[in-house]
């Protein structure tokens, strides 16, 4: 059928069999940032494909299993050279699909969560990810470690892969030899070793292994080395510092969402406040989800509720946020150490809360990694004005030994009785935590010591008032631990029973008509 001349498409200089002046390729380009767009997301798919495939039980038992097997087959080559199952060439038709289940799927995934990141920092550069935001986020503080992070993930993938074809490729040199010969059973024995360390290997990067294929590419491999020193409240800005820079600005802009979304006479902080207090008390149990849901309709309308949680596609949706505070807890429990005593006071009505006009509660991990520690001071005022306020950190031995901080101290007055957790009628706990929260002042202070000191430290703690006179003093006790392996560890498998909780499924929207 004969095209009309009209649809047909010119290219200058092809008219008159003139070459096309403006060179091949030229037609058809697309804009680069559109590209890289593209290109990101492409890799970010694969990357989560991969990775999910890689980080799945099947495929670490697999991968585990495969380098023993391996061995034990080339063990059995040695022994029974002659019999017809035991020739590495069968097992080579064996070994090499199993190997690129388990090997390649996590060797991909690391590949393209490289590509991913160089991809999305230029996007950033460009102000492709956010609106007229332009960011350089590798010079940002914590992205060195995450570099060093994917580094490493690659580099356990690359050793996989050398055991692994080396163990492969000793099989098949076995397989052309005389099994009578020198050559052959030592084949066979560098194909053994080889393969018991890959099992070894595979055991060993485990954890590693499992944080491929998060839909947070950065979060598990993000190490906080930056934090204020004052806290103005404690879930929101614990949960902010541990929160890698490629998501820090989609945080901030969430919470634009939510001081939209409150009902008038509430304050966004508090109401920021008493959102992430009433997750973590759902996925601590405490709370079932119909009642979390009618405690934030306390204070959010209630339209606003399932835009504001419910999206499927948003970063900060119910379980994300759940992820994100038990995240903040892997590396932190001891700020929530401090909100635990706090709703345990309010609960009781302890005298710190009925009767003292001023509330100090400390915090400090009882081994500290390697001789540095994180020390929580939790204060409110509650008297009925404001009041300065001097915190002594006394450190025998540390470095420094004396830190001194001053500040002002909002009112807060406690309850004269005891609250319960949640009353629909009277004012319970979850009214009178988020204002202790964001009333208070938190101060999270580094402290150190000198190397080679051992043994339990004394940290204690001073709370003056402006005159100089003593308030309170409190003595704490930790350990300086310089072994740290099994303490990371630990906080590794914190870190991805949270991403599990974020990975699960959003309660039920039916609930929000409740």
């Amino acid at each position: 059928m004969e095209a009309n001349p009209s649809t047909q498409r010119v290219i200058p200089g092809k008219e008159n069999g003139m070459p096309d002046p403006y060179g091949k390729g030229f037609h058809g380009v697309t804009d680069p940032l559109e590209k890289s767009k593209t290109d990101w997301i492409s890799a970010e798919t694969q990357r989560v494909k991969f990775g999910k495939i890689a980080s799945s039980n099947p495929v670490l038992l697999l991968r585990r299993t495969t380098g023993i097997l391996m061995a034990i087959g080339a063990l059995a080559a040695v022994i029974a050279p002659t019999h017809a199952f035991t020739h590495p060439s069968l097992f080579v038709l064996l070994w090499i699909p199993m190997l690129l289940v388990s090997i390649g799927s996590a060797l991909v995934a690391g590949e393209r969560a490289w590509s991913a990141m160089s991809l999305r920092a230029a996007l950033w550069k460009q102000g492709m990810v956010i609106p007229n935001v332009n960011r350089d986020i590798m010079s940002e503080p914590g992205m060195d470690r995450i570099r060093e992070g994917l580094i490493d993930a690659r580099r356990h993938n690359y050793i996989a892969s050398i055991l692994a074809a080396l163990s492969v490729f000793m099989l098949i040199s076995a397989a052309g030899m005389s099994t009578d010969g020198l050559a052959y059973n030592l084949l066979l024995l560098i194909a053994m070793a080889t393969s018991l360390g890959l099992a070894f290997h595979s055991i060993f990067i485990t954890d590693e292994i499992k944080r491929l294929g998060d839909r947070l590419p950065f979060l598990s491999l993000h190490s906080p080395t930056h934090h204020p020193t004052k806290l103005d409240t404690i879930l929101g800005d614990i949960v902010f510092a541990h929160l890698d820079p490629d998501i820090s600005q989609e945080w901030i802009m969430w919470e634009q969402k939510l001081s939209r979304s409150i009902l008038p006479g509430n304050e966004s902080t508090q109401a920021r406040e008493r959102i992430l207090y009433l997750l973590y008390l759902h996925v601590e149990g405490e709370l079932s989800t119909e009642e979390t849901i009618a405690e934030l309709k306390e204070f959010i309308q209630p339209m606003a509720i399932e835009d504001l949680l419910f999206d499927e596609e948003s970063e900060f949706n119910w379980r994300r946020l759940q992820r994100l505070i038990k995240h903040a807890k892997a590396w932190r429990p001891e700020v929530f150490e401090v909100l635990e005593r706090l709703q345990s006071n309010l609960l009781s009505g302890t005298t710190s809360i009925t009767h003292n006009e001023w509330r100090m509660d400390i915090a400090l991990a009882q081994m500290c990694d390697d001789g540095t520690g994180h020390l929580f001071i939790a204060l409110n005022n509650q008297t009925t004005r404001n009041r300065n306020m001097r915190v002594e950190v006394i450190v025998p031995g540390g470095t420094p030994e004396i830190q001194k901080h001053r500040f002002e101290l909002s009112p807060c007055p406690g309850p004269k009785t005891p609250l319960p957790l949640t009353n629909s009628l009277t004012e319970d706990v979850l009214d009178w935590m988020p204002k202790y929260l964001e009333k208070g002042i938190i101060l999270w202070i580094g402290v150190a010591w000198k190397r080679g000191m051992r043994g339990i430290k004394n940290v204690q703690v001073i709370l003056r008032d402006d005159d100089g006179c003593v308030l309170d003093s409190r003595v704490i006790q930790t350990e300086k631990a310089t072994l740290i392996n099994s303490a990371t560890g630990s906080r590794i498998k914190q870190i991805l029973n949270a991403r599990s909780i974020g990975e699960s499924p959003l309660p039920s929207k039916e609930t929000l008509s409740i």
